[in-house]
């Protein structure tokens, strides 16, 4: 963690608040991954269909991310986190207000563009800001956004789940997206 001290004043900041964003987002996104699939058989779909709903995620990822890729390079790497975080924080929304088995899938699907976003312009953000000589160490640090917001996420999505509900879950999960949209 010595490394940041070392680092100019403008590029600790960015880096801290590019921290934070992921933060936000990973915590968001996995916040869902106990109490989707509940809250999709909650509205009367089968175990199939809730695997096809969660699983329309990986269509948005995978259909979005070259393109995403090219807007990193060619217009803004924020630019693309802020599209990754504002997916994030709005897609929370769009499961609270829809009932729909088709349209969960479709809002899942757009979900998926999410992680595409963040994860090509955070990782190249992070490249760009750190230092050649200090570079491994920066993303290494940077990149634990990954597995703390994987272990924040869950745990506080099934505390909300059985102690609020899923209006709850999606809010906090939404609100957690768009703080990493402020944050970018």
């Amino acid at each position: 963690m010595k490394v940041f001290n070392t680092l100019a004043p403008k590029t600790r900041r960015n880096l801290l608040l590019l921290f934070f964003t992921g933060l936000c987002f990973w915590s968001s996104l996995t916040i869902l991954l106990p109490t989707l699939p509940l809250y999709i058989e909650s509205v009367g779909a089968t175990q199939q269909q809730i695997g096809l709903v969660m699983g329309s995620f990986a269509i948005g990822l995978i259909f979005s991310r070259g393109i995403l890729g090219q807007w990193a390079d060619q217009r803004s790497r924020k630019l693309v986190v802020q599209i990754g975080t504002a997916v994030v924080g709005l897609a929370p929304f769009g499961y609270l207000l829809v009932g729909s088995l088709p349209v969960l899938a479709v809002i899942r699907g757009l979900h998926g563009i999410s992680i595409a976003g963040l994860t090509t312009g955070y990782s190249a953000l992070v490249v760009d800001l750190s230092p050649p000589q200090k570079r491994g160490e920066i993303v290494g640090y940077m990149t634990l956004v990954v597995p703390i917001g994987m272990a924040l996420g869950p745990a506080l999505g099934s505390y909300l789940v059985e102690g609020f509900g899923y209006t709850t879950v999606f809010w906090v999960s939404g609100t957690l997206g768009l703080l990493g949209f402020l944050f970018a």
